[in-house]
């Protein structure tokens, strides 16, 4: 079992006292918007095995077989196939969407054979991997997740009562056939344009922020991203509230973003994103169109499994990608994943983690359990969120 040093992303969009307070940090007005606890190449955890640091990614690479164990070593190859992070905004993300495994692969060697550097700014596709997401609410957390039905998307454009949203109404309404397409194609088409029509859109919201919660939300972008046609995405995406404890699963082609709050993150360890607007990086018109799915359909909530008293299991319904939450009471031994890499995070209270070893956490503590290290065990009293593929 391997303690966890876990590098921190300071983006604007970050909260500036959630994370400190998690972690017993003082707040010092800088904002924390993630955490990351993984392997990924560009920023991995440093695991502390009893004196002996060395990065993640390089001591699942020095004995993928102990470290992964069989089954995920087969499916993934020698790589910690996930990446844990605890997520933290006061502010908007960028709405945005992630590939299949498929399409990844095939955007990755297209973009090679160009010859497009990995790290330029305009680069699609970082690697060949899909990005599905499970991801845990730890306070009340606002998002957008996919899309609504098209008349009833069209009938909040509608009632802002401005005239040059018209085309985009009568798109929604009119077009049988992948309407949010032809409503996704018009909005990109207004990014370079310095549409006039947000900024009505952004007087009309605050005269009638009250009337619907999703007009409160199109207020908020405005004043985030001035002049950003997305923020028209309330509208046209189901507008969510998880609470502390709920979890919802984001597909490769769903449009998604996140609003406010903390949760903590599993997902496939990929750097794969296509936005499509509240952003001012590189927007692939053509790439996001292709790879998005435009069918209508509700927020992915997923159903908590319970294992045992104070154990529940939330698997995503299309991907290796699971979490395990455990709840243990004083006198509690509850079982954590048997098998397979693991990454253990104390969320609240104090928690004891027992393989080979044991190892006590803290809020923010999170220890790298490997697959030799064989079944895990959770007491204590407090909650620990297990990472696992």
């Amino acid at each position: 079992m391997y303690l966890l040093d876990n590098p921190v992303r300071r983006y604007p969009w970050g909260s500036t006292t959630l994370v400190q307070q998690l972690l017993g940090r003082p707040v010092d007005g800088r904002p924390v918007a993630e955490v990351w606890m993984g392997a990924h190449p560009d920023d991995p955890s440093t695991a502390d095995g009893g004196g002996r640091r060395v990065a993640l990614d390089a001591l699942v690479a020095s004995q993928p077989e102990a470290m992964l164990g069989p089954r995920v070593l087969a499916g993934a190859g020698p790589r910690l196939p996930f990446l844990a992070k605890i997520l933290a905004a006061a502010r908007a993300l960028s709405v945005q969407v992630h590939p299949t495994t498929a399409q990844a692969e095939a955007g990755f060697s297209a973009e090679d054979e160009r010859g497009v550097p990995r790290t330029d700014p305009v680069r699609t596709y970082r690697d060949r991997s899909a990005k599905p997401e499970i991801v845990y609410a730890l306070t009340p957390f606002e998002l957008l997740s996919g899309l609504r039905e098209p008349e009833q998307a069209a009938k909040l454009v509608a009632e802002l009562e401005v005239p040059a949203l018209d085309p985009l109404v009568v798109l929604l309404r009119e077009q049988r056939v992948d309407a949010h397409r032809g409503a996704l194609t018009w909005l990109l088409g207004q990014r370079d344009s310095a549409a006039p029509w947000v900024e009505t859109v952004a007087e009309t919201a605050r005269d009638a922020v009250g009337a619907r919660p999703e007009l409160a939300v199109v207020h908020d972008l405005a004043q985030e991203f001035p002049g950003d046609p997305g923020l028209l995405a309330p509208l046209l995406l189901n507008h969510e509230r998880l609470e502390p404890g709920q979890a919802l699963y984001t597909a490769p082609g769903t449009l998604h973003a996140y609003l406010r709050g903390m949760a903590v993150e599993v997902m496939a360890a990929s750097d794969n994103v296509l936005r499509a607007g509240l952003t001012t990086k590189h927007v692939d018109v053509a790439e996001l169109l292709a790879i998005t799915d435009f069918t209508p359909r509700l927020t992915g909530f997923l159903r908590p499994v319970r294992v045992a008293p104070g154990v529940v299991d939330y698997v995503a319904p299309a991907a290796d990608l699971g979490m395990r939450v455990a709840t243990p009471r004083a006198g509690d031994e509850l079982p954590g994943p048997e098998d397979g890499p693991r990454i253990v995070l104390c969320v609240e209270g104090e928690v004891r983690v027992v393989a080979a070893d044991a190892r006590r956490l803290l809020p923010g503590d999170s220890v790298f359990v490997p697959h030799v290290d064989g079944p895990l065990v959770v007491s204590g009293h407090g909650t620990a969120v297990v990472a696992r593929a």
